[in-house]
């Protein structure tokens, strides 16, 4: 059986020998193959699922509607790897959104980079803020030039070696660029909290609810905690087509990117198996060796990446017997949690919003839509969530793919894609989210119909992702799609752990090359370039 070229476990081929075994087939897995293959190494990819590309996939959700199931657009992908693995030629499209659309109780703030238009709209909420928005952006994208050039770079070491000091000078370097004003504001962004942050810039409720809805987006802290405005920070330092901090969606679906990845792979004779869930890496003498299938057969590899989280793959897919117990108990309280689910609609009509015209699709329809509450609500919603309670008014982020994308639905149908945040992974009072999930989708739904009426009488199917199943059906340990959260002590050489910084592990042979490792999660397939990098120059030393 095969899907999209992708062989499907078969009881044949034991015991067979590679250079390098991948744990995990999303997006950083089928980066780190790409450059391996490249380098002519003979690579095997095994990914759990029947589906390729981990939570950047395609799915249909009900028949003839297809969607980005979990990660749902771009901006992060570093474009040297869009280049290195010819992902266009292997039928990667971006598309680019109208604008963006921010609905906060009865108001909305409609923003499509038109100069005259968005002052404009942000003037109905203050006369200052319009400027100090351009300012704030010019700002970010200044001292995200010093984080950028970061993402393709392996991290220091805290016992450095020469190289490692080598890195801390152009790190130096690249810091002192920047005008004294400037490093303030880079320290203030990374030390800060996102109150002080907003509060700083910013004088119209409106305005302020929109920068604290982003800073809320990545992240799942109080929006006063020091560092909460680190996840706004990473988020805004895309860079798409040469255009920083832009965000788009992908024709076809985010599927199509993880395709065009193993397409690159294969054609540089890399291997990959879907449905060939992995159950334990295999070490001797202090060495990973391959791994054993959960059907018992064992795979023999000179060394092992894990696409999967630091907790599954140093708890669960490695032995404890293999590790210094000093390790695994910091590895045990690295702090995970999105706590967001998603919501994915079929519609056989366009929704109305009922501050634009009805019965017509608009800019506004084929934004990014974000329906928030304001920012006492937005904190409410975060302490709800950490005692293990529903939010009243969630964070909403909602896209129409299929008002740019008619090949996700047939002509006059779409599809809706909703992140809704904050909903946590433990639940109180004894509830189980299989048992709540569709009522707390049915409250989600007719929360959006406060501002879209007609969505509930469109609705033909849907699929509720609670943030259970984004842990047991799609492996992100807690729920959380960035492998652990983006808080400042576990970022860069303490990400995972600084004897996993630089994407080897206290187990010799055995590396990572996901999200959990640095520069972190979203869809940049950076972790995955690093990794590879890191195991040719180790295999070159052999």
């Amino acid at each position: 059986m095969e899907q999209g070229g992708i062989d499907t476990y078969r009881d044949t081929e034991m015991n067979k020998s590679y250079e390098a075994i991948i744990v995990g087939g999303g997006h950083n897995g089928l980066t780190t193959a790409g450059y391996l293959g490249k380098a002519g190494l003979k690579t095997l990819v095994l990914e759990r699922r029947p589906v390729l590309g981990g939570a950047v996939v395609t799915e249909e959700i009900c028949p003839g509607y297809r969607i980005s199931a979990v990660s749902y657009v771009v901006s992060l992908l570093r474009p040297e790897i869009i280049r290195d693995l010819e992902l266009h030629k292997h039928g990667f499209e971006m598309i680019r959104m109208a604008g963006s659309l921010a609905i906060c109780g009865d108001d909305h703030l409609f923003l499509n980079d038109d100069e005259v238009h968005d002052r404009k709209e942000v003037d109905r909420f203050s006369q200052r803020d319009y400027d100090a928005m351009l300012r704030c952006h010019d700002m970010v994208q200044t001292i995200g030039e010093v984080v950028r050039k970061q993402m393709l770079k392996e991290p220091p070491k805290l016992d450095p070696g020469f190289r490692d000091y080598l890195a801390l000078f152009h790190m130096g370097l690249d810091f002192h660029k920047l005008s004294p004003d400037m490093r303030y504001r880079l320290v203030q962004m990374l030390t800060g909290s996102a109150h002080d942050f907003i509060e700083r810039w910013f004088d119209s409720p409106m305005v302020k609810a929109m920068y604290a809805s982003a800073c809320f987006s990545g992240n799942f802290a109080s929006l006063r905690q020091p560092g909460s405005a680190i996840p706004f920070f990473h988020s805004a330092i895309g860079e798409i087509d040469g255009e920083k901090g832009a965000w788009r969606l992908v024709k076809g679906g985010m599927g199509a990117l993880t395709q065009a990845m193993a397409g690159f792979a294969q054609s540089k004779g890399v291997e990959i198996r879907a449905g060939a869930a992995v159950d334990k890496i295999l070490i001797e003498d202090g060495r990973a060796v391959g791994v054993r299938l959960e059907n018992g057969e064992r795979l023999k590899g000179n060394c092992v990446l894990a696409n999967t989280d630091p907790k599954r793959t140093f708890l669960k897919l490695v032995d404890p017997e293999h590790l210094d117990p000093e390790f695994i108990a910091d590895i045990r309280q690295i702090r995970m949690g999105h706590s967001s689910l998603r919501l994915n609609l079929a519609l056989k009509g366009l929704p109305d919003i009922k501050f634009f015209p009805s019965g017509v699709m608009g800019d506004w329809h084929c934004s990014d839509i974000t329906i928030h509450p304001d920012i006492d609500g937005m904190e409410a919603n975060y302490f709800a969530a950490a005692t293990g309670h529903l939010p009243d008014e969630p964070r909403l982020e909602i896209t129409i793919p299929t008002t740019l994308d008619d090949s996700l639905a047939a002509p006059g149908h779409h599809v809706m894609s909703v992140l809704a945040k904050y909903y946590p992974y433990q639940l109180a009072d004894g509830l189980n989210w299989d048992d709540i999930k569709e009522d707390v989708a049915d409250g989600i739904i007719a929360y959006i119909g406060r501002a879209m009426p007609n969505l509930p009488d469109l609705i033909v199917g849907r699929q509720m992702l609670s943030p259970l199943d984004l842990e047991t059906i799609y492996g992100l340990t807690e729920s959380d799609i960035f492998h652990g959260r983006h808080d400042l002590d576990q970022l860069v050489s303490l990400r995972p752990h600084p004897q996993a910084a630089q994407y080897r592990t206290p187990v010799q042979g055995l590396y990572l090359c996901g999200s959990g490792a640095h520069p972190g999660g979203g869809v940049s397939g950076a972790p995955g370039h690093n990794a590879a990098r890191r195991v040719i120059a180790d295999l070159k030393r052999r």
